[in-house]
């Protein structure tokens, strides 16, 4: 038996054929293997806080600053802050959108609160260790940004190559060599070529982070409205109605005694002086000229009034939404 299978590997090796060779097993694909999603949250940073806290009458506040991205991953971010009345003390919404670079991902959008608090409350806030934005910080940031602006220009200047023409052996000597032409500070080829300031790995530790271009800041705007005041005028009682009663006053000659000084005008008279007499009195009478009261006359006063003017409404001014601007100074 082992002289057969000598005698077929002999035949097989002079036909020319290959000894075959043991199929191996293929490898099962792991079909459950799915595309790792992006978190675009992780890839920005500065949006950390969820609460913001803001002194009232704040403006001008970039809300973008400090907010850095990876622009592999995220195209742009943007703010919504439409819905801040910075005028009035209160909780409010701003909305970041995150958009990202692939568009066949979704936009992310991150909420934050931020409170509208009085000046004194905005005191309070910074003793417990919070941030609070306020005109005072909104000024140091423009003050810090222009500062850094300038020093941005003034580096730029000094790393910008020399526009004067080198001679032809400084320019020889920097782009010959072994270089192929090419010069060895950067991309530069040819005799007559000015080197760049390299920008080789070894610069990649002291880049910056990528930071957005400029996106608008949407900042609410607000116009003045006076409202004067709204009142009218009304009666009102100074003396109330009342009713006189005035005697009437008659001069009529009367007859008065004089022993007694009566008026015996209307009695019997000599009974009366009959009485004086046996008294052993005066008994003669006189006439005399009297005002006598002989009615009543009544006189109803209406009331008395004054005019006033009474104010329904107190003057007052209305902040009335006016549009939006950008620090930069485009409106909207």
């Amino acid at each position: 038996m082992k002289n057969i299978k000598i005698c077929l590997l002999i035949g097989a090796l002079l036909c020319g054929c290959a000894a075959p060779t043991p199929e191996k097993p293929e490898k099962s694909e792991d079909k459950t293997t799915q595309k790792q999603e992006i978190n675009l949250e992780k890839n920005v940073k500065g949006l950390e806080l969820d609460k913001l806290y803001m002194e009232v009458k704040t403006k001008g506040n970039d809300f973008l600053k400090g907010i850095t991205y990876d622009k592999k991953v995220v195209k742009e971010v943007l703010v919504d802050t439409s819905n801040v009345n910075y005028e009035k003390e209160g909780t409010y919404e701003i909305v970041y959108t995150i958009v990202p670079v692939d568009s066949k991902m979704d936009s992310v959008e991150k909420k934050v609160q931020i409170e509208v608090v009085s000046p004194e409350k905005a005191e309070e806030l910074k003793k417990e260790g919070h941030d609070v934005i306020t005109n005072e910080t909104v000024n140091e940031d423009k003050k810090q940004e222009e500062s850094e602006k300038k020093e941005e220009d003034s580096k730029g200047e000094e790393q910008k190559p020399s526009t004067e023409n080198p001679s032809n052996d400084n320019t020889g000597n920097v782009a010959s060599g072994n270089n192929g032409g090419t010069s060895s500070a950067g991309n530069t080829t040819g005799n007559n070529a000015v080197s760049k300031p390299s920008t080789g790995s070894n610069n990649q530790g002291t880049q910056k982070p990528n930071t957005p271009s400029h996106t608008h800041n949407w900042v609410q705007q607000y116009t003045t409205v006076h409202h004067p005041e709204k009142g009218h005028n009304e009666q009102y009682v100074v003396k109330e109605a009342w009713t006189e009663s005035v005697p009437i006053y008659q001069t009529i000659m009367r007859d008065i005694c004089n022993a007694c000084n009566a008026d015996i005008t209307d009695i019997d008279i000599d009974a009366h002086l009959y009485n004086h007499m046996i008294n052993g009195e005066n008994g003669s009478f006189r006439q005399e000229l009297k005002q006598i009261q002989t009615g009543t006359n009544t006189i109803n006063h209406p009331a008395e009034y004054g005019t006033r003017y009474v104010v329904d409404q107190a003057a007052y001014d209305e902040q009335v939404p006016a549009g939006f601007k950008c620090s930069c100074g485009a409106t909207k």
